[in-house]
């Protein structure tokens, strides 16, 4: 049996193409999101019912828009995506929430001792930012903690 390599890792903001059944959107660079970024998805909190807390380390279904239509593929499988190479700034933490990988700069307070926001890198050059709930801040997270502390200049 021949070994296969592992599938690369999807960072949330990456640009991917798409090789699914929906043929339009072929042939194009898309922005990747949570399949769930624009409302809801119903398969998707569906599958979330099901695992309930233990949610899966690497997320199956993404969200793939095209921001130049603003056309977006909603559930979208991770086997249907082929991320395009970006180099990532030197100081990004990878960082899962909610099985969703991300590309962390910082984080500051999102409401409690364990809400955070996470700001993260995109292959846009935008920042962009999520909301989470942690039960523990790991080491990766206290130090993008400190990272969201340091002063702009």
């Amino acid at each position: 049996m021949p070994d296969t390599a592992p599938a690369p890792r999807l960072f949330i903001g990456n640009r991917v193409t798409y090789h699914g059944t929906v043929t339009e959107m072929h042939d194009r660079p898309l922005y990747l999101l949570p399949c769930m970024w624009f409302g809801h998805c119903q398969a998707c909190w569906e599958q979330d019912d099901e695992f309930g807390e233990r949610k899966p380390m690497e997320r199956e279904h993404f969200m793939a828009a095209d921001l130049t239509t603003d056309r977006r593929l909603h559930h979208a499988r991770r086997a249907h995506l082929t991320p395009i190479p970006h180099e990532w700034p030197e100081d990004a933490v990878p960082v899962n929430i909610n099985g969703y990988w991300y590309a962390a700069a910082y984080t500051t307070a999102g409401g409690s001792d364990r809400a955070r926001t996470v700001h993260f890198y995109t292959a846009e050059d935008l920042m962009g930012r999520t909301w989470c709930h942690i039960r523990e801040p790991a080491p990766d997270i206290r130090r993008l903690d400190e990272l969201g502390r340091r002063p702009v200049i």
